[in-house]
């Protein structure tokens, strides 16, 4: 197989004028989360009481310290301050030395060294006013003990609930919430106390750090773990632990049409995000009488410029959505005029007992001029690189009616790259639906063939079956890649260096050079340890000459 690399790379360098590899921007800017302690005055704040006369009176530059273990009942606001240097005012726990140290997420276990700020109504137990900022959140427990809404005689019954636990005021013509930080706290529903949401990330420079953000879900409403829509970014997503019905991060979605922002500027990574499986079963998530409603593990309505490095997301199931881990979808409807789902960069990632994988939209077919929307958005120069995508097994609960899919792919999407990732089909089948599945509208090829798609690059994957769509396998028919992918011409650069399973009785169909097909199931270094590097066949006729899939060794 390496005799003939030379020639296909000096092919592809040949063509490369043609159809040139879109390159996706990363973010512009970084948030520094480096903890530093004040040294300005600290405010002691025993008590409720204290603790709003604390975040009243106290300068930038401040610590305000809450007693480990003491319960602060209540709603408090944090106001915006003038602050022409820029000072932080932290507030954080009194046993924050017995906390892990910074750069190490918290855990529940953790709670007994934190204080605990609880409201017992729908309101927030903290708020950002318009404005607010430099706050730095460090070793809190927050959590709602809301008696509003229950109604335990209701079929089924229906929790208490509260709506956001850290919320924001940032609105359209008020000063931006912005520099917060949220730093090794535990943010939390509970099992029998309903929250819509986890963390209103609504302002600029927001990050969330090294917590644990679960029990997120509510009756018949989606929820999130972190969710944010009027938000220019940047934003820092980094090493926690989120747990959501919905999503565990949302990123656009609201506003209306005339938002004027697209959160951008984004870092997400070495997140654990997971949806316990106790979620999957008839009565909670799953009909008749369920009370959740599960969607997906990140979804992106309107961002740009976006890294997504590191993470794991487990445990996604067709319920109230079909079943995909990261859903890309521009919504100009709800998230304004502006939204857009550009400069996507998704590497490293660990897709983990999933329906399916990723799911992309190429524009918001929601938008009507009849509802005011006059523009239906974009998905551009997106590129997920180095994933493992491990398909979930068909006889759990949730898992029988997916779609089963690596990828799906609308029609118009444009400069998309998806290399070196591997697809390993459910642990009950040996394959995959589709590993790589064109949802292509009409009826039947049209003569001569038009490219649905437009710069799509597929390359160096190790896919559990032939690239699938409405017009049939790849290469089963001669219309059918440049229908998928044919724009521009020729293919043959953009579909290379990939190895497809083809399990019986499917037939293997004529695909271009330096793609290889097998009806033999592959196997890995070490799937007991969780190392799904490729073993045999052992390809390297790719676009740059490594094995093809996943580099195991670069995975979380």
């Amino acid at each position: 197989m390496k005799k003939h690399f030379p020639f296909a790379w000096l092919l592809l360098c040949a063509i490369v004028g043609v159809a040139q590899q879109p390159v996706a921007q990363l973010p512009q800017t970084y948030i520094d989360t480096t903890f530093n302690l004040p040294t300005g005055v600290t405010w002691a704040a025993h008590t409720s009481t204290a603790f709003q006369s604390a975040i009243n009176s106290a300068n930038p530059g401040d610590t305000i310290v809450l007693d480990a273990g003491v319960i602060y009942n209540g709603n408090f606001t944090l106001p915006a301050k003038s602050n022409p240097n820029n000072l932080w005012i932290y507030i954080v726990s009194s046993a924050l030395a017995s906390l892990p140290a910074p750069g190490t997420r918290v855990s529940p276990t953790d709670a007994v060294n934190m204080p605990k700020i609880v409201s017992t109504i729908v309101t927030a137990p903290l708020t950002m006013a318009a404005g607010a900022n430099h706050y730095r959140l460090v070793g809190l427990e927050v959590y709602g003990a809301s008696t509003y809404g229950c109604n335990p005689n209701h079929v089924p019954p229906i929790n208490c609930f509260g709506y956001e636990l850290i919320g924001s005021k940032t609105a359209v013509g008020k000063a931006l919430v912005d520099s917060i930080t949220i730093d090794r706290c535990y943010i939390h529903g509970l099992p029998t106390i309903d929250q819509q949401r986890g963390i209103n990330i609504n302002g600029s420079n927001y990050a969330v750090v090294d917590s644990n953000i679960s029990e997120i879900h509510m009756w018949g409403t989606e929820t999130q773990a972190i969710a944010g829509w009027w938000t220019p970014g940047p934003i820092k997503i980094v090493n926690n632990y989120l747990s959501s019905a919905s999503q565990e991060i949302l990123l656009g979605g609201a506003g209306g049409l005339n938002n004027p922002w697209v959160p951008s500027d984004i870092e997400i990574r070495s997140n654990w995000m997971h949806k316990p499986l106790a979620w999957d079963a008839v009565g909670v998530s799953l009909p008749p009488n369920n009370t959740m409603v599960v969607k997906n593990s990140m979804e992106f309505k309107s961002a740009r410029r976006a890294l997504v490095d590191s993470n794991v997301f487990e445990n996604v199931w067709v319920a109230g959505q079909s079943g995909y881990s990261i859903v890309l979808t521009p919504r100009t409807n709800s998230s304004g005029l502006l939204a857009v789902v550009d400069d996507i960069t998704i590497t490293n990632n660990v897709l983990k007992n999933v329906s399916s994988g990723f799911d992309m939209t190429e524009y918001d077919s929601y938008c009507l001029p009849a509802n005011g929307c006059t523009n239906p958005g974009e998905q551009k120069r997106t590129v997920i690189y180095n994933n493992l995508v491990l398909l979930g097994d068909t006889t759990q609960p949730g898992y029988a009616n997916g779609a089963v899919f690596g990828a799906l792919l609308t029609p118009q999407l444009t400069d998309i790259v998806f290399q070196h990732n591997t697809v390993i089909p459910p642990p009950n089948l040996g394959y995959c639906k589709s590993s790589w599945y064109f949802d292509m509208s009409g009826t039947g090829s049209p003569t001569p063939p038009l490219s649905r798609t437009h710069n799509v690059w597929v390359l160096d994957n190790v896919l559990c079956r032939q690239i699938y769509g409405p017009y049939g396998w790849v290469g089963q028919f001669s219309n059918v890649l440049p229908d998928y992918m044919g724009d521009p011409s020729p293919v043959n650069p953009r579909l290379f260096g990939n190895v497809f399973y083809a399990p019986r009785p499917d037939s293997i169909y004529s695909i271009p050079p330096n793609n290889y097909t097998s009806s033999v199931p592959f196997t890995y270094v070490s799937p007991s340890t969780g190392n799904y590097q490729l073993s045999s066949p052992y390809w390297t006729a790719t676009s740059d000459g490594n094995l093809a899939g996943v580099n195991n060794s670069a995975l979380p």
